[in-house]
């Protein structure tokens, strides 16, 4: 059975090897998102705590890539490459992510919550540390 530190480190590689997703932003906003997105990754993680090595691969695979998807798609919003128009769709399929990331933990109202953010008026660095602040999962 593979470590559980180890399993964190390349949880965290995935996010580090796709810095792509942060090339629209500038570097105060990529910073956050990619430090948030580290954090999660270590969650997800964290959660495939006694596993074996199959079953780990198995349940961090799809939730990994759903963390890539909702990176990408914040980091879209907050470089504003979604009008108001589209965003309702960026907004379910973010939800959509979050709740394959963490399941039975993803807040029942998320749709609202993601609601809440969408201001014209904040800057993308607000943008993500607001969706940050209502994405925080408790401890």
């Amino acid at each position: 059975m593979t470590d559980i530190k180890i399993r964190v480190e390349n949880a965290k590689k995935v996010v580090t090897g796709n810095v792509s997703m942060l090339d629209m932003l500038e570097t105060a906003p990529a910073t956050e998102l990619l430090n948030w997105g580290i954090n999660l990754a270590e969650q997800l993680a964290q959660s495939a705590s006694g596993m074996d090595d199959t079953t780990a691969d198995q349940n961090m695979e799809p939730r990994m890539k759903a963390l890539r998807q909702f990176l990408r798609g914040v980091g879209n919003w907050a470089a504003g490459k979604y009008d108001a128009a589209s965003r309702p769709d960026l907004k379910t399929k973010m939800a959509e992510h979050w709740k394959l990331m963490f399941g039975k933990d993803a807040p029942a109202d998320l749709g609202k919550l993601l609601n809440l953010v969408d201001d014209a008026k904040i800057t993308p660095h607000q943008l993500i540390l607001k969706l940050k602040e209502f994405l925080t999962l408790p401890k």
